[in-house]
């Protein structure tokens, strides 16, 4: 097959999209926080009106709480000396008395429902407060990103001199890339936005009910509640998934080993983590990566091997990094991984991780024997 030849400018144009659509998704983060900060201030501005009705209406029942005494009293002194008294009179007296009744039982109604929203403000700010903090957080982190991933695909472009090697690694970059993002596209569809839609339908119809049905209220209130930390966990795991925190503090071991535990945990296959030799601290490029690899492979197995038991093994050594995956499941025949590459495409991108950093991949398996997945990545000790 003749080799298509690639000139610096389209590698250059290759190398601005990418970076372009990494800003696109920094301003998209920002606009976020911007909203979220918007809401805040008008939820805090909603709560001082709030506090200042509730002021009031504690003043006109602590009011007419006085006049209700005062009505009490003098309906005793009529009703007590009705002789001295005019049938009108007392008709007046008893008429007052219920009034002022009336008056106090609404407004003490009024301020119960003030408190209950005032209640419900509170708690609304403090939840947009921690989604402004988040997103902030999280455009910070992004800005950082940005600036090392231009500094990094400016050094890329600097560094592969053969013009066909560099076309060979931004294909396999974009490729990777693209597939990861399409992943974390349906993960956000079929979770968090799932979660967030069915939401806004329960606050809609709280909204319509909430003078009506009290405790219709109450109850959409607790599942309103209950979707809303829902939709925290499954954004905090696809951020997790994205990028463990904990893998540039505790490692690939240990962050490597959680994840492990979780997936034995949500998919009930047994998961055996195993380390080997003298672990120590990589290179941040090679510790995703084979985070990456762990969460590919063990993927696959969810998906596809129908197994109950998986071994997980990550071995240290002087000059290399070894990874192997191997399952109980039904296997498949290898040899047809080339003509059906569309349902096992996360082999695949194994071997393309695995390619970016020099390194070599393995694929055993046979229909009814399991699959092992063999994963060699030099390395350079002191990360």
């Amino acid at each position: 097959m003749k080799k298509v030849r690639l000139d610096p400018k389209h590698l250059e144009n290759v190398i601005k999209n990418t970076i372009e659509a990494v800003e696109k998704g920094h301003e998209e983060t920002f606009r976020i926080a911007e909203h979220a900060k918007r809401e805040c201030e008008r939820l805090e501005k909603e709560l001082e009106e709030i506090k200042v009705n509730i002021e009031k209406t504690i003043s006109n029942v602590d009011r007419l709480e006085k006049m209700e005494r005062s009505s009490r009293y003098q309906l005793m002194i009529v009703s007590r000396e009705f002789n001295k008294y005019s049938e009108e009179d007392i008709r007046k007296a008893y008429e007052r008395s219920r009034e002022i009744q009336v008056l106090l039982t609404l407004e003490r109604e009024r301020e119960k429902q003030l408190r209950e929203k005032r209640d419900e403000l509170e708690r609304n700010v403090r939840n947009m407060q921690d989604i402004l903090k988040k997103a902030e957080r999280v455009s910070l982190q992004m800005g950082v990103a940005l600036n090392f991933l231009k500094g990094n695909l400016q050094d890329l472009s600097e560094k592969l001199m053969d013009i066909n090697q560099k076309q060979f690694f931004a294909g396999k970059i974009i490729k990777v890339q693209e597939e990861e993002r399409r992943a974390i596209a349906r993960e956000i569809h079929d979770g968090p936005a799932q979660s967030i839609a069915n939401l806004l339908l329960e606050l809609e119809f709280l909204e319509k009910i909430h003078e009506e049905d009290p405790e219709a209220l109450k109850r959409g209130l607790k599942d309103a509640k209950r979707l809303v930390k829902d939709v925290l966990a499954e954004i905090r795991k696809i951020i997790f998934n994205l990028r463990p925190s904990a893998l540039d503090d505790l490692g690939i071991e240990a962050v490597a080993a959680r994840y492990c535990s979780e997936f034995q945990e949500t998919t009930g296959i047994s998961v055996d983590f195993v380390v080997l030799g003298d672990s120590f601290k990589l290179d941040s490029t090679v510790e995703i990566t084979l985070f990456r690899l762990i969460q590919e492979a063990l993927s696959n197995v969810k998906k596809h091997s129908k197994a109950k038991n998986v071994k997980v093994k990550l071995e240290f050594l002087p000059d290399e990094v070894k990874l192997v995956v191997e399952d109980d499941g039904v296997g498949f025949e290898v040899d047809k991984l080339e003509t059906k590459e569309g349902e096992h495409f996360g082999l695949v991108s194994i071997r393309e991780r695995v390619d970016l950093l020099n390194g070599t991949a393995k694929i055993k398996s046979q229909p009814g024997y399991g699959t092992n997945i063999y994963i060699t990545i030099p390395i350079k000790m002191g990360g």
